[in-house]
């Protein structure tokens, strides 16, 4: 799907696609949420939510690109990060 505006069907449609990413790696959490607030795009991640972390982004810089794409090009550069939260619950 393309994120073509700054909605909450598009959010919500962004948030699936990264949860995709995630699942294709094996990585999985507990809760995933994905906020916006003064444009900024906030997907947060945890199994314990006393040890939430989250990945911001400027969400204007993806208007028009695919959802998958976006959840490709944000979590493929960090996935050994995330895969050891998922796993050991921290990072450095």
């Amino acid at each position: 799907m393309k994120f073509t505006s700054i909605s909450q069907s598009n959010i919500d449609e962004l948030c699936i696609a990264f949860e995709s990413c995630l699942t294709k790696h094996d990585i999985a959490f507990k809760y995933v949420d994905m906020t916006e607030e003064n444009g900024i795009i906030s997907f947060i991640f945890c199994d314990d939510p006393e040890n939430a972390r989250s990945v911001d982004m400027e969400s204007e810089r993806f208007i028009g690109l695919d959802t998958d794409y976006i959840a490709k090009e944000i979590l493929e550069p960090i996935l050994p990060k995330l895969k050891e939260f998922a796993q050991y619950k921290i990072i450095d």
